[in-house]
């Protein structure tokens, strides 16, 4: 038989553990996203007779476990051996990093009173995407992507509004199981309900302005696509896929197509230099009287400097516009800081040397204007704002997802994508390498999609009339005003504090130890002191 000090000692574990799992399993292509609505209930449980220390411990606990099994899949990255064992060091440092957030907020919380959770969650997410080594990824607003009705509410306050509703669901839902009655009931069903009232109730407009897009998904494998032997390969495969797009749409529709979009990297060669590839793709657009929009490196020689780029090649003009990736993947694509902190530049962690982009880029072909997220750049909400009030009225995300294999990485990365849709009411068009690659549309509905690792196109007709939405006109404010007050809330906690024990000799109580010594030493067995005391 288990004793009850047996019990005691592996319960939060066991609720933080149990907590971490159903958080993470929201963040899988299982169809299991709903479980995000309580995932963390077993948490709040668990901090209910903690002191802030332990608080503090705790969250650490959780978020290291949780993003550990939600992030596993980078383990499983298609790359060297060497370099993996590089990676699970990292890792480690990641899952502690993302952990210590969570440990922030839920010390917070213990401070501060449970309801301060939901803002110090959200505005420690926030905080964790800004920078050079900003990392978003597992803001829990992203685990409702593939619920339109739900996610209808970033059009308002973006996907950090998402994530506020969500951390206040289980705060109440806990509340609820804890005190019991009807007024605690009624919170949380009114908590629940309200992004579902207001998803309902978004007006849907005409759609009058109609654009035909080809997206193509090679699906070449990216350890071997810049090889010299694949190179002429490799084109051959995106011209006969963009032939196919362009001989589709005059069958489906009976015109020509607006664009054809190739995804990040799509051409294994600077193609800009000037050569037989460029004139390749040159000829091609020429022939289909089709602009063609295709990732590339770009390399400036006077600087010595490659950029993860894309451009647009025009019927009859060639390569008219380019874009220059701003967001690198830290650690991957560039040493973080290393052009402030001249020793980082010797480190080698095994990634790339690109140098950031510096200019929002607003793509203007007949019929709309459009603005490019490349790969990472997708999962930040700012980025996607800035472009769309500079004037693009599509957005259009390329990446090349073949590193990630089969198992999270590309279906998290992709449902990430859906929220810009919402957040800005313009439509998504997104090409990917092996996968996944889709058309959203304003509200957020994936329109149609491609599975991993097949080669194929996407043609469709595309409304591309914007929706107007809050949030493009107020941007992240949500999460700044999460912050202002958790840090009020604290300041004032503080002094409050300070006013109730001003000496420092004065013993403040522990309630950890007094809840011991309360189970060590029950009343009736020490009710008489001892002589002398």
């Amino acid at each position: 038989m288990i004793s009850p000090a047996t019990t005691e000692k592996y319960r939060n574990p066991a609720l933080l553990a149990a907590g971490a799992v159903l958080m993470s399993l929201s963040f899988h292509p299982l169809n299991l996203h709903f479980l995000a609505w309580f995932g963390l209930v077993p948490v709040l449980f668990a901090l209910e007779r903690s002191t802030p220390g332990s608080s503090f411990r705790s969250g650490i606990l959780f978020g290291f476990t949780f993003s550990m099994l939600t992030l596993f899949w980078i383990v499983f990255l298609q790359i060297e051996t060497n370099i993996k064992l590089l990676i699970i060091f990292g890792l480690i440092v990641m899952y502690l990093y993302i952990g210590l957030y969570f440990g922030i907020a839920m010390l917070a919380s213990r401070k501060i009173g449970i309801w301060s959770l939901p803002l110090a969650l959200v505005g420690l997410e926030y905080v964790r995407g800004i920078g050079e080594i900003g990392f978003p990824w597992l803001s829990f607003g992203y685990s409702q992507a593939r619920y339109p009705l739900f996610i209808q509410q970033a059009a308002v306050y973006g996907m950090y509004g998402v994530s506020l509703w969500l951390v206040a669901l289980n705060v109440s839902i806990y509340q609820a199981l804890k005190n019991r009655g009807l007024k605690n009931m009624l919170l949380a069903v009114a908590i629940f309900i309200a992004p579902v009232i207001y998803g309902i109730a978004r007006h849907e407009p005409p759609r009058t302005r109609i654009a035909r897009v080809g997206i193509v998904q090679p699906n070449i494998d990216p350890n071997l696509k810049f090889s010299r032997e694949m190179r002429f390969t490799t084109f051959e495969r995106l011209i006969e896929l963009s032939v196919r797009c362009a001989r589709l749409s005059v069958q489906t529709y009976g015109d020509s197509l607006d664009l054809i979009i190739w995804p990040e990297t799509a051409t294994p060669v600077f193609l800009k230099s000037p050569g037989k590839y460029q004139d390749l793709v040159r000829q091609l657009a020429d022939r289909l009287d089709v602009p063609i929009f295709t990732g590339t490196a770009i390399y400036e020689s006077e600087r010595n400097e490659i950029f993860n780029g894309a451009v647009l090649i025009e019927p009859g003009h060639g390569i008219t516009q380019e874009y220059r990736k701003m967001q690198l993947v830290p650690f991957s694509e560039h040493m973080p800081f290393n052009r402030h902190i001249p020793v980082l530049r010797k480190v080698d962690v095994g990634g790339g040397d690109y140098t950031p982009g510096t200019d929002h880029v607003v793509f203007d072909i007949p019929g709309f204007r459009f603005a490019c997220l490349i790969c990472f750049e997708s999962i930040f909400p700012g980025l996607s704002r800035e472009s769309v009030d500079r004037g693009a009225e599509v957005l259009v995300n390329i990446t090349n997802d073949g590193w990630f294999g089969k198992i999270s990485g590309a279906q998290q990365h992709n449902n990430m994508a859906i929220l810009r849709s919402v957040e800005n009411g313009v439509v998504l068009l997104r090409s990917a390498n092996t996968g996944i690659s889709m058309i959203v549309d304003q509200y957020g509905r994936v329109v149609i999609e491609k599975e991993l690792f097949v080669d194929d196109i996407i043609v469709a007709a595309v409304a591309v009339d914007q929706v107007e939405t809050t949030y493009r006109r107020i941007g992240d404010i949500l999460p700044v005003i999460c912050l202002i007050v958790t840090t009020i809330l604290l300041a004032r906690n503080y002094f409050k504090t300070k006013e109730e024990y001003p000496q420092s000799h004065v013993a403040r109580p522990n309630p950890k130890s007094e809840y011991r010594n309360s189970k060590q030493y029950p009343k009736s067995k020490c009710s008489k002191q001892a002589p002398g005391i």
